[in-house]
Order: C-alpha cells, then structure tokens, then sequence
C-alpha cells in the first residue's frame, strides 16, 4: 500500500485527543455522608466497572475514526505492480499491435485497427525519455526495427504510422512469448507487456489452455505484467467470402466450368448480400439476393466457360458495405487447354478406330471442342515402346497389351523411377504369369503388385458378404459394379456424390490382383503401412476386390485398371463418369489438378523439381505485377534407405535419399495470382498459385477473459476497459487501486457504531425517575 498525500498522515495525531480528553474528564465519585455505606458501595463498584469499559470503547472507537479520517485524506492505494513512470530506474515495455485481418473490421465506426494504432500511440506519450520500447506486429512485411527495443521511441512511432492491416491471422502467443524473451534480457527496473487486440479466440490457440507460460528463472523472480487492450467492442455486421471451389470435368475452351462459392455471416442478425462472378478482370455474372442466417453458411454457383485456352483468373466479390471489406474478395485461377503431353501406347492401329480397345480413352482424353484439349495426345503402338523418348510424356497408358520385352519392360521401369506416371489398362491380352515374370525381371519395378487370375463375373455367385441385397445371396452373377472409392484420394473429390455415378459401373470381367502379393496385403493393413509400400487402393468391387490401384515408385507412380476401358469387360466407357475420372486421375498425376496451388496469405509458396540436381532459376510475378527472380535450393533433409525404430533398431525400407531442388517465396502478403515460372526446362511449366485470406479470419469469437489469464500464466493481467482513452490504466498502473472509498465507508461506520454505543450505555431516564 502506498499514499499519494502522504502528508495527510500527520493528521493521524488526532486521534490521541479523545484520549486526552478521556484522561481529563475521568469522573471521581463525590463522598456523601451516609449511615449505612455496606450496600452502596456494592452498587458503586458495578457502576463504576461498566461505565469504564463503556469510556474505552467510546475512546477506541473515536481515535480510530480520527485516524482512519488521516489516512483516507492521505489517499492510499493498493498495487502489486511497481509506477510504470517516475522509477528512476527505467522502464522497458512491449507493444504488441494485433494487426490481423479481423481488425480491419468496421467498429463503433471505426476501422479496429485505427483505435488500436491510437491507443498504441497514448502509450508512448506515457513514456519518458530514456524509456524502452519496442513493437510488434503479427503480419504483413516485418519492419527491420520491429522486435528490438527503441530509447527515443522515434523509430516505434514511424513503424506505428506505417503499419496497415495484414490478411493473415494473428499467432498472439508466439508474440507474447517474443516479448517476454526480449523484455526478459533487459536490465530495466520495470517492465511491462502491453496487448492490444480484438481478443479474437484463435490468435490464442498456440498457447497451451491452463497451462503457464515457460519463463526462465529471472523472469519468475521478478513476473512481467500483462495490460491487455480489447478493441472488440461493436462491431458491424459482417459477411465473408469464405471459400471457391472449382468444378471442370474437362477444363476446355467451350465447356462449362462451375464455381461453388461459400460466404459466412459471422453476425447474431441475418443478412443479405450480392455476389459477384469476376474472370480475367470483367465482371461475368451477379447473383440474386443471398440471405445467409446469423452464424450460418450458404452457397452459390456461378456456371460459366472461356472461349479462349490459357491461363485465366478469376475472382468473387460482395457488393456493397461490408463490416469487413478484406474478406469480401477471393481469388481463383484455372489453366484451359493446358496441352499436357500424354501418350496412349495400343497393341497395333486398327483399320477401323472404334473396335480399337483405347477408342473411348482416347476420347476422354481429347474431348473439347474447335480442337481444343486440355491434354496433348500422342498414340504409339508397343513396337514404339523399345525406341520411343518415353520422358517427354507425363503419363503413359498402356491399353490391352501382350507383356512387354525384357528391353521395353526396363524402359518402362526408369521412365516411372524418373518421374513418369506409368498406367496400365486390363483386356483379353492379359495374360498374368508372363506380366508377372516381366515384374520379376525389373526387380517389381513395372506393376503395382503381383497379378492374380483372369475373372469372369459369370463363375461367380453371390455372397452374403457383397455389398448387394442379402436375397440375391446364392445366385450366379451377372456382373460386379464398383461399390468404393477412395474418399481421400484428390482426383475422385467431386466423384464421390451421388454415389449411383460409380454404383453404376458394371464389371464383366477383370484382372485380380495376387492375395498373396506381399505388397498387396501390406496395402490392406492401413495407412502406415500403404506409407511403407506406396500402393493404394483407390476403387473397389462390392465382393471387395481392388479395381483401381496406384503405386508411388522413386519419383513416379503406377496405376492397374483391372477391367479394360473397351465395352468388352465392363459399362464403364459408357457410364458418365468415365470422362471426368479418367481426366481428373490424368491432372492428378501431373500436378494440374484444379485447385492444387491454393495457399494462405503469409504463408510460402512452394515447389519441388525432384528431376533438378542444380539450382533452377524461377520468375516470379506477383498481383503487383513486378518480376522477380529466384532461384531453388537443395533441400535440408535427406531420408536415407535405412531408418532407425524408436527401440533403437535399424529397419530397411523404400524410401530414397531425398534430392532434387526446391522453390521456396515468401513474401505472399497480398491476396491475388502469383504466377511462377521456371526459367530453364524442368518437369514443371508455368504455376499460377491463388493467395487469399485465412476464412477463419471471419469467426467472431471471442477468447474468455478467465481461460486468456490461465494461458498466459501469470498473476497480474489488466483489462483496459476503453481504447479509446487509456488514462485511468495509466493512473492505475502509477498508483494502483484508490482505497479511500473503503476508508470512507470504514468511517461512516464507525461513526454509526459511536453513535450505538453511546446510547446503548446512556442511563435511561425513565429509569432515573424510578428510582427516585
């Protein structure tokens, strides 16, 4: 406890005067003569006991009055924070300045950030001259200064006035523990953090709920305060673009493509907006009026196409006022009639291309319009496949072949390990032991796994266990269908819904895989172990056989369709979803899928060129429009053919040493296209990565004051109750909590309680009367 007006104290003198006065006014009993004194002086004895104790009581009771008077004129506060100011010692405080995309929102008026940059400001004007300070912010470009502590507080001032909102999210907890490293190393006789924020609950996440903060043991000899800023006040209603997903069976000039957009309304009211489809910087279509309820989601689709291939960007908006115009944007971008360089490998060309067996394959794959495509075929027969530069391929189909030579098989094998994506389609000229012996001879480098028997629907019945009605069970077969897809894998994303699209594929006969096949049954056994071994089981008949299998070798993949793609074996051809599989699977495999280069504001952008053993230079062109150019780097982590298990023993296993280059940008604070080429030829072409602001930005909860005192771990944290005038803070951080109201109400009561007490041990004058 301290004392403002200390001198008041001397006023605490007072309180002997009722002590004097109860020595001077001591009453002796006057002597009366009297003839019989035996039952008088009885009685004087009780009165004169009870009138003492009732003359100590009123005097203690008047002295402390007096005195608790004096000390209340001294004006004592209570504080367990030492003055922020006028310390003689120094002071060091940190600012951290939330400068997220929530603060950009619209409060009491206001844009958050802007009240929270002035009550920034009305912190250092509190400071004195050789005071520390320091700042900093949680996104955007980081200031060369920011972090470090500021004696003239100039450069924290310049960094205030040039700091804007960021559109990333805010990490508070990381910050927090910045500055408590920082503050931690000074030599400053106080030290103070200060918050200021909108108390958003997922800047908080990265602090350990109830759990205290690590601090070293300087910092727990002497705990550093938190004052926390809460700039949340009364927001405007606020409705973000939340999400655009993408959906183009075929991305071609002329064919439809539809945009899923996804807004959220973070409001406790409904509302209604616009919405508006813009592509390569015209305005496309409008929406009808959108109500999104208080809290809820809704989604709209904007179906549109190009006329012209190329790269083509997009973007959404909300029309009107917004409470938060950052998140009313989102940006897209698609690539028509990419031209990816396939080859479709068939036994020997037909006179007549319809009873070929890649007729329908090759349709799929060149389907659009005007010629348009957004793959480049090219057909070899398997006479080619000895001599042919497989590399120049991203994707080798090999449709109803005999089993390759020695010579082709090899080929086949490195084109995969080199990157190739290498997938082999099931017919009549399957024969599984001379593929088998071919595997063998690669060392297991040419198929996914071991091939099994030619089966035939028709030899088979039904079983209780199919996935089918249980009173079919016992009948013989016509035919299998396909009754799973792999709900994990990119390319069957939008496949998957209703799930009569691939329940109403039949199956007449197809190509099993070995059940002993080692790799096979590792592939059953989970995630870690189709890690291990790299195969996946990517669709399934409803008796449970796979139909569609993929393996991960070196740097490519394998794929075995066990069915052919001809209407021999199966409907597939013919069913709807053959055209959109089978390309979405050929975009997968080459990195083209839509909506795979997808990142955050804030965070990098990155690339691997796995064929690339010497930097790569890369341009890159940001939403400014400027280029600039990198170059890759070797990645840091190797993973050697040997690993050692957590008991301490060494396993081998099928991972290679990790090489190649990696492209790494960082400086993707702006929402927009960046576009990414590389410079010399590599395996990858021209990247257009869409950037756009974190969705959960747009969540309006808020952290509880108690749980946000148990993460940070330490005693004193202060609320600020107004940002907009921070003054009684500052007083309660110099002179801690006023107490002269208690002493007030101390007094008043002790003044009643005086006043109780003389009466009650007045005599009674009717009493008196009685007597006499």
């Amino acid at each position: 406890m301290t004392f403002l007006t200390p001198l008041f104290l001397i006023a605490a003198v007072a309180g002997t005067i009722p002590v004097i006065l109860h020595m001077i006014n001591r009453q002796k009993a006057r002597e009366v003569p009297f003839s019989t004194l035996r039952f008088l002086r009885i009685s004087v004895k009780k009165t004169r006991r009870k009138q003492r104790i009732h003359d100590i009581l009123l005097m203690l009771l008047r002295a402390a009055v007096l005195v608790l008077i004096a000390v209340g004129l001294a004006a004592p506060t209570l504080t367990s924070l030492p003055a922020l100011l006028g310390s003689g010692s120094g002071s060091a405080v940190a600012i951290i300045l939330d400068n997220s995309a929530s603060m950009g929102t619209i409060d009491e008026g206001n844009p958050r950030f802007e009240t929270a940059r002035k009550a920034a400001y009305q912190i250092l004007d509190q400071l004195e001259d050789g005071d520390q300070v320091a700042l900093f912010l949680t996104g955007g470009p980081a200031f060369p200064e920011q972090g470090r502590l500021d004696r003239t507080h100039e450069r924290v001032r310049q960094m205030l006035a040039a700091a804007r909102v960021s559109h990333e999210r805010a990490d508070l907890g990381v910050a927090v523990q910045q500055a408590r490293a920082l503050l931690t190393d000074t030599e400053a006789g106080h030290r103070q953090i200060y918050i200021i924020s909108d108390m958003q609950k997922l800047s908080w996440e990265s602090l350990a709920k109830s759990q205290p903060a690590e601090t070293d043991k300087k910092d727990q000899d002497e705990e550093i305060p938190v004052i926390i800023v809460d700039c949340n006040r009364a927001p405007k209603p606020n409705v973000a673009v939340a999400g655009v997903r993408l959906e183009a069976p075929v991305p071609v000039a002329g064919l439809p493509i539809t945009a899923t957009v996804e807004l959220f309304n973070s409001a406790s009211v409904p509302q209604k907006r616009l919405l508006e489809l813009y592509t390569d910087g015209s305005k496309r279509a409008t929406s009808p009026a959108l109500e999104i309820p208080a809290g809820g989601r809704v989604r709209h689709d904007f179906q549109f196409s190009f006329e012209l291939g190329g790269l083509h960007r997009g973007e959404v908006r909300l029309s009107g006022e917004d409470g938060c115009p950052l998140d009313d944007r989102r940006f897209f971008a698609i690539d028509i009639d990419r031209g990816i360089p396939v080859a479709v490998v068939k036994n020997e060309k037909h006179e007549i291309p319809y009873l070929e067996d890649t007729f329908y394959l090759e349709q799929a794959l060149s389907a659009g319009p005007s010629g348009g495509s957004a793959l480049q075929l090219t057909t070899l027969t398997a006479a080619d496949l000895p001599s042919e530069p497989l590399s120049q391929y991203k994707i080798v189909y090999c449709v109803n072949l005999p089993a390759p030579s020695s010579e082709a098989a090899d080929r086949l094998a490195r084109y995969v390990e080199n990157g190739g994506n290498l997938f082999w389609i099931a017919g009549d000229r399957i024969e599984p032991e001379a593929y088998n012996n071919a595997d063998a001879q690669t060392n297991n480098r040419l198929l996914p796994a071991r091939l099994g028997q030619v089966r035939l629907a028709t030899d088979e019945t039904i079983t209780a266990t199919d996935d089918t009605d249980t009173d079919q069970a016992g009948k013989t077969r016509d035919s299998w269908n396909i009754a799973q897809l792999d709900k994990e894998y990119p390319a069957f994303e939008t496949l998957l819904d209703p799930a009569a699209l691939y329940r109403s594929v039949l199956v007449y006969q197809h190509v099993s895989l070995e059940k002993g096949s080692e790799l096979l049954s590792a592939a059953e056994g989970g995630d870690e172990a189709r890690d291990k071994t790299g195969l996946r089981v990517l669709a399934r008949l409803d008796d449970g056989q796979p139909i569609l299998v993929e393996r991960s070798l070196g740097h490519g993949k394998i794929l075995m369709l066990g069915t052919s793609v001809h209407t021999g074996w199966t409907n597939l051809p013919l069913r709807p979803i053959f055209l959109p599989m089978m390309v979405r699977i050929a975009f997968e495999l080459t990195g083209a899928e839509q909506g795979r280069y997808q990142a955050l504001a804030g965070a990098p952008l990155v690339l691997q060129f796995d064929k690339q053993s010497q930097p790569v230079g890369v341009e890159v062109i940001p939403p400014s429009g400027e280029t600039i150019r990198v170059k890759t780097t070797q990645p840091n982590t190797d993973t050697s053919s040997e690993k050692t298990d957590q008991d301490g023993t060494e396993t081998n296993t099928t991972s290679l040493k990790q090489s190649g280059q990696t492209f790494r940008y960082t400086n993707t604070h702006t929402p927009g296209i960046y576009l990414v080429k590389p410079l010399e030829a590599s395996e990858l072409g021209s990247v257009a990565f869409s950037v756009n602001i974190d969705p959960d930005e747009a969540e309006s909860a808020t952290v509880e004051r108690e749980d946000l005192k148990n993460r940070l771990g330490v005693k004193t944290v202060i609320f600020a109750e107004n940002p907009y005038d921070l003054s009684e803070t500052f007083d309660w951080l110099r002179q801690g909590r006023g107490m002269w109201e208690f002493f007030l109400f101390v007094v008043l009561l002790g003044l009643v309680f005086e006043t109780f007490l003389s009466n009650w041990f007045s005599p009674k004058e009717s009493g008196e009367q009685g007597e006499q």
